[in-house]
């Protein structure tokens, strides 16, 4: 590979299909006069996890989606094994060894573990299901895989990462041979992120294959064997993964270099007071937030932050305690009244509690806070002028306002939910996993639109999974215990190796 203009660029981007187990071969797909993938070519080797990047917007759903026969291509071929499957569809094709296993894996809550695991075959006796003889299979199985959970269990009590595991073991039960991994650590916390990739590493010592969509740059090289780069629909790299450093995997995914942003800290007067706050999982507690203040909050999962959160964005009840902002008290029994108290709570699950796919990208950004005219009807005029105000200020790519939500990239998905909130100029943000699912560059853009509404006096919580996300942004770090807070870093107590320890010790 050689170095051009700040990026790299190999010296052939042809992949070498030898002992391949996908081979994708110049595929092209337009929707409309948008060609979203152009020409695209990549071999992915049997027993490898080949990581698959490139900024949203990228063309890296659209190429998944393809492979897995969600989506027609107009131009290309797909082998699996040699054989062409181009024109299979989804099923055909996971009966051949192909599954793609979405961010939003499809698990039921409220089926069993092993339920869950063989569906749609379960044993039967007589015409009826088999229970001893479904629990016995699905315990061998899960054992097989290192997970010795109760296959009768319910699925939806199960942690994230758990759920993303069973999911995987599904997938290699029913022998599949290449699994496409969109996302597999989104919103998990460090260790379990750690405790997943190191068992899908182990997986490929049994042969299969894998697909590794991250935005994680870290664990694409710390996982990945090989790895492809798309840009605007194109390929721009291919090669070793372990060949690149952290700086020019960035590089070569954007384009250019990535200006990192970080915070000045300072002091800032106080404007926010919680007095002896108790919730479901949390309290009592005690933390005053000041005017334009970000706080860092860390813990582990059910530890407090994340339920802190969510109580005061009226999602869970605040069982005891007072919130007081700008000096008056204020009641969140409902995220209507949070919203109405001057309060406003980012989810860190976008899809299942952000956003309503089926409407437009202008619709989800004014949901919940409609202009009005004649002082009851919805203005469509106004909420067209909020649209070009948020596209211009926080720079969303997109065709039309009236485009699909569910079409535009995850990065910009994230744009449009925090405009909905700064629209509501709110006193108190709270900001659960802002940046989740987001590439480098956009989660730069992210960060500054945050900062700019401290300057603005708006007061920030922030829950992040990442320690160094977390350090270059906030002014304090509040850290929980069992429902409560424990200590506090402040200053040059802030560093990576401080948060990263807080969050895993008890």
């Amino acid at each position: 590979m050689n170095v051009a203009e700040g990026t790299i660029v190999p010296d052939s981007l042809a992949p070498d299909n030898a002992g391949a187990v996908l081979t994708v071969d110049n595929v092209f797909k337009r929707f409309g006069p948008l060609a979203v993938l152009d020409g695209v070519s990549l071999a992915v080797s049997k027993g490898a996890i080949h990581g698959l990047l490139g900024k949203n917007g990228a063309g890296k759903s659209t190429l998944s989606n393809i492979i897995a026969g969600l989506l027609h291509h107009d131009g290309g071929s797909i082998l699996l094994d040699g054989e062409d499957v181009s024109a299979l569809p989804l099923t055909a094709r996971r009966k051949r060894g192909l599954h793609l296993l979405s961010q939003h894996s499809e698990i039921f809550e409220d089926l069993s573990i092993g339920e869950n695991l063989l569906l749609p075959e379960l044993p039967k006796r007589f015409g009826l299901t088999n229970w001893p003889a479904l629990h016995r299979l699905a315990k061998r199985q899960l054992e097989s895989h290192g997970m010795p959970v109760d296959p009768r269990r319910r699925a939806g009590d199960l942690g994230a990462s758990d759920r993303r595991r069973l999911a995987i073991i599904k997938a290699v039960a029913a022998d599949a041979s290449l699994i496409i991994l969109d996302e597999p650590t989104a919103g998990l916390a460090a260790a379990e992120r750690l405790h997943l990739l190191e068992w899908v590493e182990s997986l490929t010592e049994k042969g299969t294959s894998f697909i590794y969509i991250s935005h994680h740059n870290d664990e694409v090289r710390q996982l990945c064997s090989e790895y492809t780069v798309l840009r605007d629909g194109k390929v721009t790299a291919s090669g070793k993964a372990q060949e690149l450093s952290a700086d020019a995997m960035a590089r070569v995914i954007t384009g250019a270099d990535v200006a990192e942003f970080r915070r000045a800290r300072a002091d800032h007067p106080a404007a926010i007071e919680l007095g002896r706050l108790t919730f479901p999982g949390g309290g009592p507690v005690d933390l005053t937030i000041g005017r334009g203040e970000i706080v860092g909050l860390v813990g582990l999962l059910g530890e407090g932050p994340q339920e802190l959160m969510r109580a005061l964005g009226g999602l869970l009840p605040v069982e005891a305690g007072v919130v007081v902002i700008d000096g008056h008290q204020v009641h969140l029994g409902s995220p209507g009244q949070s919203f109405d108290s001057g309060v406003a709570y980012l989810t860190h699950d976008r899809i299942g509690e952000g956003l309503v796919g089926s409407m437009s990208v202008t619709e989800n950004l004014n949901l919940g806070n409609w202009p009005r005219s004649l002082g009851w009807l919805v203005s469509g005029a106004g909420m067209n002028r909020r649209m070009r105000e948020a596209r211009g200020a926080m720079d969303i790519v997109m065709g039309s306002g009236g485009q699909e939500i569910g079409k535009l990239s995850g990065g910009n998905q994230q744009k449009v939910l925090l405009g909905r909130l700064l629209e509501r100029k709110p006193r108190l943000l709270l900001l659960d996993e802002p940046t989740v699912g987001v590439d480098v560059a956009a989660k730069e853009q992210i960060h500054r639109l945050i900062d700019d509404a401290t300057k603005k006096g708006v007061s920030v919580l922030l829950l992040a999974q990442d320690p160094e996300e977390m350090q270059r942004l906030v002014d304090r770090v509040v850290i929980f215990s069992k429902g409560r807070i424990a200590r506090t870093l402040r200053g040059a107590e802030i560093t990576i190796d401080a948060i990263a320890e807080a969050r895993t010790a008890r």
